[in-house]
């Protein structure tokens, strides 16, 4: 039977009895569908999506967030398995989850189709007590040190992806390919270039065929993935923004902007990162010129990205989105939105969730405004981890 003929007020009501996910997906069907569905229900859910677990470590649920509109609903993994969320990329989350006490798998799904991309598993004995500990805390600390970030290509298929993770436990880079057999070391980090810093944060990002990476020291990598044996080259160096400064407990995020340029945010986590005698911002951005091989000067923060805004998570993860500054939204460009730990003591008060720094005038603050309603019914309902976050564009592809 011709389906796109059923009665309108029917697929309204069906439209009704569905979670968001299936709402959106009979929208997607055809055109007569997407007409049935009111308008109201459509923008319910725009993008970009906070993925928050309920729990640490290996979580059963997820609260899936509409940055815009806070609206949300929760997302379970496929097959019901606890899993800790470890990167995105447009659409795709990656997440893993414990096998045994010495096996660790790693997938790729698109929580709106529940399309899955199964990765090559990863063996560990250095952890293994950790995985099954029933201290969350416990997990959290030994999967962080095992996978500190994944980042790989977008749109995956079980026939064409590639991945990449850095681990903090043997400071390396490892990627996998469709075709080849297990993980393959791409890059192995000097142990003197982070024993050198208290924060042993790695980072990797990918952006048009190549993975980009980056340790503390402010030494950025890149790896031409279309080659035959990808090999890391240096791509540049980030000096310290002063010169007695030391980097302490900063983080930084990998990121790119719509013209595809590398950015690093810069944030100073638990109100740490420079000497008792200086001072210096919570929170920076700065650009790479490849024309001149430098990075934009720490003594002028970037105050503009063109009409874009970055959004960062937990473990480094970050993402960029066209904002159009004119809409109702309080989405706006030239903001870094980011969930994880307020950045130092003086906003550490009271205050979870969801925050916007301002490149224009470097103040950072809740997005909505102090006196918002809805933050502080969702930070008083919502039982979940916003500094465990990730940022996600939901499509179907």
């Amino acid at each position: 039977m011709d389906w796109a003929d059923l009665p309108g007020d029917l697929l309204t009501t069906v439209s009704a009895l569905l979670a968001v996910p299936g709402r959106i997906c009979l929208r997607a069907v055809c055109r007569a569908w997407r007409a049935a569905i009111k308008e109201e229900e459509a923008a319910a859910m725009p993008s970009p999506w906070v993925i928050i677990p309920r729990t640490g470590g290996f979580s059963d649920s997820f609260t899936v967030l509409s940055a815009p509109t806070m609206n949300f609903f929760q997302w379970t993994p496929p097959g019901g398995v606890r899993a800790r969320c470890v990167g995105s990329n447009g659409s795709w989350l990656a997440i893993v989850t414990a096998v045994d006490v010495e096996t660790v798998a790693m997938s790729l799904v698109n929580p709106l189709t529940d399309a899955r991309v199964e990765l090559p598993l990863i063996t560990t004995t250095m952890y293994s007590r950790c995985l099954f500990n029933p201290d969350p805390s416990h997990v959290e600390w030994g999967m962080n040190s095992l996978v500190q970030k994944v980042a790989f290509s977008p749109s995956p298929t079980a026939q064409d992806y590639t991945a990449a993770y850095v681990s903090n436990a043997t400071t390396e880079l490892l990627c996998a390919r469709a075709g080849t057999d297990g993980w393959h070391l791409l890059a192995e980090i000097p142990s003197g270039d982070c024993m050198n810093f208290i924060k042993q944060d790695l980072d990797v990002a990918y952006h048009d065929g190549k993975f980009y990476y980056m340790v503390t020291s402010g030494q950025v990598w890149v790896a031409d993935m279309t080659a035959p044996s990808p090999s890391p080259v240096p791509l540049a160096v980030l000096e310290p923004p002063l010169p007695t400064m030391v980097y302490l407990e900063r983080g930084f995020h990998l990121a790119f902007s719509g013209d595809g340029a590398l950015h690093v945010v810069w944030s100073l986590n638990d109100g740490h990162g420079c000497t008792m005698a200086q001072t210096c911002p919570d929170m920076l951005l700065t650009r790479y010129d490849p024309a001149s091989g430098f990075f934009s000067p720490w003594t002028t923060p970037l105050t503009s990205m063109g009409g874009w805004a970055f959004f960062i998570g937990d473990r480094n993860q970050s993402m960029s989105v066209p904002v159009d500054g004119s809409t109702a939204t309080w989405l706006r460009p030239d903001y870094v939105y980011f969930t994880n730990t307020p950045l130092s003591e003086l906003y550490a008060f009271g205050r979870r969730g969801l925050w916007a720094f301002d490149l224009v005038t470097g103040r950072i603050g809740w997005p909505r405004g102090e006196n918002e309603i809805l933050e502080k019914q969702l930070e008083s309902e919502l039982d979940v981890h916003w500094d465990k976050s990730l940022w996600l564009m939901p499509s179907f592809t």
